[in-house]
């Protein structure tokens, strides 16, 4: 019973945590919003994960004691916290994802903690580098000769890809130069959605796109990174990526 109590004020601080963000998001968002039904969502799987590490602590206390039951309440309520575990995973991404769209739409200066988080991550130089260097492998792979491409098939249309290379070449360098935060949540949106026109056999519709990221990126929305884009930075075709 002491191993289980000693878990409880972490698990309960988790639950907290998650109860908080669904408290900021509710009065900001209609409460048909996929943020806010993910967001309660999580708020649930967390407060059941937390009885299911009790029960998994119970049970290793049995397993100890050596009592009959240990064995196959802590096997049952280890199978349970994981499920809870993947689909915490699964609601978190979802939560990141519906944030980006928001942010995406403008609407970044929501007080609701998943958009802050969200925001803070986009605006980190580490990110906007992967981001950028995201946008150059795509380019450069598909660049290259037949005879030296992968023998998996990219998730992408090679000649699409090949098409707008120097488009994806400068939307990389606006990355890299601190783009607006709408630029940059659209950009993420585009590499990591394997639903966005990048990994489509459209190439008017992915020119469309990168043009319509192209002017977030360079619109003055006055959420810039406040961090200087670093100096000289080099796509991998081994061109700098500043003019």
């Amino acid at each position: 019973m002491w191993g289980a109590r000693r878990l409880r004020p972490n698990d309960r601080s988790r639950a907290m945590r998650t109860n908080q963000q669904r408290a900021d998001a509710l009065g900001v968002l209609d409460p048909d919003d996929p943020l806010e039904r993910v967001t309660t969502q999580l708020s649930v799987a967390a407060e059941r994960s937390a009885v299911v590490s009790v029960m998994v602590a119970l049970g290793l206390v049995a397993l100890i004691l050596d009592m009959s039951i240990g064995a196959p309440l802590t096997v049952a309520a280890a199978v349970v916290l994981a499920a809870l575990i993947a689909r915490i995973g699964s609601l978190r991404a979802a939560r990141y994802r519906r944030a980006l769209e928001l942010i995406a739409q403008g609407r970044g200066r929501l007080p609701v903690e998943s958009v802050r988080r969200a925001r803070q991550r986009l605006l980190d130089p580490a990110n906007r580098e992967r981001l950028a260097r995201a946008l150059d492998v795509i380019r450069v792979e598909a660049g290259r000769p037949p005879g030296e491409c992968h023998a998996i098939r990219p998730l992408y249309s090679v000649p699409v890809v090949r098409a707008v290379a120097s488009d994806l070449g400068e939307l990389a360098g606006l990355v890299r130069r601190s783009g607006g935060i709408r630029g940059l949540a659209a950009t993420e949106q585009l590499v990591t959605d394997g639903r966005s026109p990048l990994y489509g056999d459209a190439e008017a519709g992915l020119r469309q796109e990168l043009a319509r990221i192209r002017f977030l990126l360079t619109s003055g929305d006055g959420d810039r990174s406040p961090f200087p884009a670093a100096g000289g930075s080099r796509s991998l075709s081994g061109g700098s990526t500043e003019s």
